[in-house]
């Protein structure tokens, strides 16, 4: 039963069920040391990287007592070959420091739904993501296919929302072989400006700590996997924080590795969301400086759009974000509206928004 021992824990009764996504990501054979998750402390009123507590650019080092399985932290089953976790996992699992581009070699992962299988990993070409606005992200390719019982998460590219109840399951030192921890959604913000704090959803299970990086972070109400776990923050004193980040898997939107949504499954906005582009493109200064329009929207929305130095990817990163608020389409038509004015290129602009959110703008649109 779960609670019963520190090395037990059983699949939450709703929600990722038996999360066949689930990876670990491993360090070798000739070390023991669970979670590399980078600690953030409070100093003179500022937040800093704690060097003695952070997983970049750590070695494992190596525990007494009977030999244990190294893990550097957990990474998530995107497709049958494919996986994301953070970039400083790799760099763990490699015992390497922090590198701006992309380390060669493998390393062990094994499947918490699966145990006994274990195969090599790499990170995927193309697949290294250590600059804004991912900041910490790597895709990883398997050299063998997983188990038969294990199987890709439904994704999306969509933001959580802010209070949204997520699951995260990591290998904590304590507990190397897995728990689940709760937590809610915050909002946006932290090290980069597109990544989501997550806080602890009570003081009674486990807290998201170091040996969480690279978990999945599972949408409760969605049924998907929105991010990975990044970094937590780390307060001296008698109560640990319960406060954490997660980088969002949209971040990987425009890249080759964001998987389609599931089959049948309603994407976030229609594929005509090009024509809106489109229509974005012929106004004025909306289309010259993409910058100018994220600056006028509500930061909660444009802090989540993913940057691209491509004018129109990054009009259709813009477009795809605002399709994923409630109050998206509405802000985006404000936002052209104030830097263009009344124009006739406002006005059609405000049009084509509406036929593509029909049920989110009404007729004065």
């Amino acid at each position: 039963m779960a609670g019963e021992g520190p090395g037990f824990s059983d699949p939450p009764a709703r929600g990722a069920g038996r999360a066949p996504w689930r990876m670990r990501v491993l360090v070798g054979p000739d070390t023991a040391e669970a979670g590399e998750l980078p600690e953030l402390r409070p100093v003179g009123g500022s937040i800093v990287a704690d060097p003695s507590r952070s997983g970049t650019g750590t070695v494992p080092r190596q525990l007494s007592g009977p030999a244990r399985t190294a893990v550097a932290g957990a990474a998530v089953l995107l497709t049958d070959r494919l996986a994301v976790t953070c970039a400083h996992v790799v760099e763990s699992a490699l015992r390497c420091r922090r590198l701006e581009e992309a380390p060669e070699g493998a390393f062990p992962v094994d499947f918490p739904a699966s145990p006994g299988h274990r195969v090599t990993a790499r990170v995927a070409p193309g697949g290294w993501f250590r600059h804004p606005p991912a900041g910490d992200l790597a895709v990883l390719v398997l050299d063998g296919a997983p188990p038969p019982d294990v199987g890709p998460t439904p994704v999306t590219d969509g933001p959580a929302g802010d209070g949204a109840a997520v699951l995260v399951y990591g290998h904590p030192a304590t507990v190397p072989d897995g728990v689940w921890a709760r937590a809610r959604t915050v909002a946006v913000g932290g090290t980069h400006p597109g990544w989501m704090q997550l806080e602890g959803d009570d003081g009674r299970g486990a807290r998201i700590e170091r040996g969480f990086s690279g978990a999945g972070v599972w949408d409760e109400a969605r049924g998907q996997v929105v991010g990975v776990v990044a970094s937590v923050l780390h307060a001296v004193g008698p109560a640990p924080t319960r406060v954490a980040w997660m980088i969002p898997l949209g971040l990987l939107s425009g890249t080759p590795f964001m998987p389609p949504p599931p089959a049948g499954a309603a994407g976030p906005v229609s594929v005509d969301a090009w024509d809106l582009v489109d229509t974005l493109m012929t106004t004025g200064s909306a289309a010259a400086d993409a910058r100018r329009l994220l600056s006028v929207l509500p930061v909660g929305i444009s802090g989540t759009v993913p940057r691209d130095d491509v004018p129109r990817l990054q009009l259709f990163h813009l477009v795809r974000r605002c399709g994923d608020y409630p109050d998206g389409p509405a802000e985006l038509v404000r936002a052209v509206r104030k830097l263009e004015g009344d124009s006739v290129t406002a006005r059609d602009f405000a049009r084509a928004a509406h036929a593509l959110w029909p049920d989110r703008l009404g007729g004065d649109a």
